[in-house]
């Protein structure tokens, strides 16, 4: 039969097998679970191993339960060909060992029972056995070594707290409002911790056996958690040949100083081999930030390094920036939300904290509003046209018109006054002009003209001419002969939002 060779801590992951889960049969029922053992194991002739550990020339059986850190007692009892009750002779991680005498394993059976819980992945099987002798023959076996490093930083602490007063601010078109806004950058020192926890090492498999090995699967474990590891690129199953050697490496973060074993477990095609290493955490291996760069960015004024601040002291920064209408004018009137950040950069540049300040900017806006020129004798639109405006009926001569906005309907009391056309008809030309008189905080942006002989202006439409009070289709008829003539002045102007403010 051909040698199977496991190591001290051999443990079956990954393979798939079903575990049966049975009522205890020990006499005992107050154990919390049992498992059966499924036969795993049962070609791990290891008769080389006489003289290790309790395996003697009368022959033994070496059984092993893996992820049963959370295992506090067990017994295994065998039946079949075997007999007998028999306890934990040790542990190692997270694995409970047990040695029976020899019987056979064609026909063997056994119960394993337990209190506390095993792991989904949890499995039971026969590491190695001897009938008593050595059985000669070729085997598999490897050799799994492995390292645990560690190491941590301890960092110094920083933290910030960053304001702008005020924090909102109102631009109004005639400069009242203007106001001067100023950061303020605190910098506190917070003691130290540790951090940036790390278990690195490397795993090296050594085929010492006399038979090639397939590799079928690997899993390391850190503290019972599952972590990867990097092989240089080879995939599984590989087979490693008699003398050769398989290295991988890890490197894992953690949040703390974990405690207890980083293992591995190696499964071939027929057995399952474990390595492991304690983790030890012993003084830090960097102490870092002791001195801190203290870095402002905003939307106003990019990124600005205001100073560096030593532990066990303070900082406190200020900076100022004057805000008013005209730098934003009408064309950039509307709300501005300026985001600042301050930071705190620790050694390598690494961002140890940060605090915002928010400036709100808002700046009054113009309302544009359609306004008509209203004299003594002017003609509403309504209800000729939909549109409000009015016409208005002049002989040769000069008018002063108010400038009516917003007057809908042509109701100038829901309307606002923004100033004054005038209007000339030159006796002697014929010729009419209309000039617009509006003030601050008032702005013209557009006028449009209609002077004719008919109350409203005259287009084309299809064959027929048609009357319209469309702005874009004025027309200024100049010159007259004399008598009546309608004028319509039309403009866009802008008013200052009347409910701006806070």
């Amino acid at each position: 039969m051909k040698r199977i060779l496991f190591i001290m801590l051999a443990m079956v992951l990954g393979l798939g097998l079903a575990v049966p889960v049975v009522q205890a049969d020990s006499g005992d029922n107050s154990w919390d679970g049992c498992i059966g053992w499924n036969g795993q194991g049962s070609d791990s002739l290891r008769c080389d191993k006489i003289g290790e550990g309790p395996r003697t020339d009368e022959g033994w059986i070496h059984w092993v339960v893996t992820s049963a850190k959370d295992v506090t007692a067990a017994e295994l009892v065998l039946g079949g060909s075997g007999s007998g009750a028999y306890e934990i002779y040790e542990r190692h991680g997270g694995t409970i060992h047990f040695f029976t005498p020899y019987f056979d394993v064609t026909t063997l059976t056994a119960i394993l029972c337990y209190n506390g819980s095993l792991s989904k992945n949890s499995q039971f099987v026969v590491s190695d056995y001897c009938p008593g002798g050595n059985g000669g023959g070729e085997y598999e076996e490897l050799l799994v070594i492995k390292t645990a490093v560690t190491s941590y930083t301890r960092t110094h602490n920083w933290s910030i707290d960053k304001a702008v007063a005020p924090a909102e601010i109102w631009l109004y078109v005639d400069g009242s409002g203007d106001k001067t806004a100023t950061w303020t950058v605190d910098v506190t020192y917070e003691g130290y911790e540790d951090s940036d926890f790390n278990v690195s090492g490397t795993i090296t498999i050594q085929n010492t056996g006399t038979l090639a090995a397939i590799i079928t699967e690997i899993v390391d474990e850190l503290a019972g958690t599952e972590i990867d590891v990097d092989w240089g690129g080879v995939t599984f199953p590989y087979t490693l040949e008699v003398g050769g050697t398989l290295t991988g490496t890890y490197d894992e973060d953690v949040a703390s100083k974990i405690e207890g074993y980083n293992d591995v477990y190696v499964t071939t095609n027929v057995a399952v081999y474990n390595g492991y290493a304690e983790i030890i955490w012993g003084d830090p291996t960097t102490e870092v930030n002791e001195t801190v760069t203290v870095v402002d960015t905003s939307d106003l004024f990019g990124e600005v390094t205001l100073g560096t601040v030593t532990a066990p002291n303070n900082g406190q920064f200020t900076y100022t920036k004057d805000f008013a209408w005209e730098e934003y004018g009408a064309d950039g009137c509307g709300e501005y939300v300026y985001g600042n950040t301050a930071e705190v950069i620790g050694d390598n540049e690494v961002l140890l904290a940060s605090a915002d300040a928010t400036l709100k900017v808002n700046v009054q806006c113009y309302i544009y509003e359609t306004a008509y020129a209203k004299g003594s004798s002017a003609v509403c639109f309504i209800p000729t046209f939909a549109n409000w405006g009015w016409t208005n009926p002049i002989t040769p001569g000069t008018y002063e018109m108010d400038l009516w906005a917003a007057a809908g309907r042509c109701d100038t009391s829901k309307g606002i006054l923004v100033g004054t056309v005038t209007v000339v008809y030159d006796a002697l030309t014929g010729v009419v002009t209309v000039t617009y008189n509006v003030a601050a905080p008032y702005s013209l942006e557009g006028t449009h003209v209609y002077a004719g002989t008919t109350q409203f202006p005259q287009v084309k439409q299809g064959k027929k001419t048609v009357s319209t009070v469309a702005p874009g289709r004025y027309y200024n008829a100049s010159p007259f002969g004399g008598g009546t003539v309608y004028v319509i002045a039309h403009a866009k102007v802008g008013i200052p939002d009347p409910n701006f403010g806070p």
